[in-house]
């Protein structure tokens, strides 16, 4: 079975703050996975390289064979992700805040 999540040694670092330290895990196509915490621990910090929404101090990762770093847009086209913020203009309509984004993301 192909690996739908896998890093090595990834590791995001703010300064002398560590926020996620050379971590390695590794998620089968097809499993669930739970990616628990306190606050602070990393979590939002992880998800958001695992997006490619950051860029990793050191280590790499996969999502679904695509190289976090040197292919950001594959990994992007091959994921769906939902924010916890709003990222939508009140001021557009739904379907002008679909646009939008889609025009970010270069989807036709």
């Amino acid at each position: 079975m192909s690996l739908a999540i896998e890093t090595h040694n990834l590791t995001k670092r703010y300064g002398e703050l560590v926020a996620v330290d050379s971590i390695n895990i590794t998620v089968k196509q097809g499993e669930i996975f739970g990616l628990l915490g306190p606050n602070g621990a990393g979590k939002t910090t992880l998800i958001a390289m695992l997006s490619t929404m950051l860029r990793p101090t050191q280590g790499t990762a996969k999502v679904n064979g695509f190289d976090i770093i040197s292919q950001p847009d594959s990994v992007r086209r091959s994921i769906g992700i939902v924010f916890q913020e709003p990222s939508v203009d009140d001021e557009l309509t739904g379907l002008e805040n679909l646009q939008l984004h889609a025009m970010w993301y270069g989807v036709d």
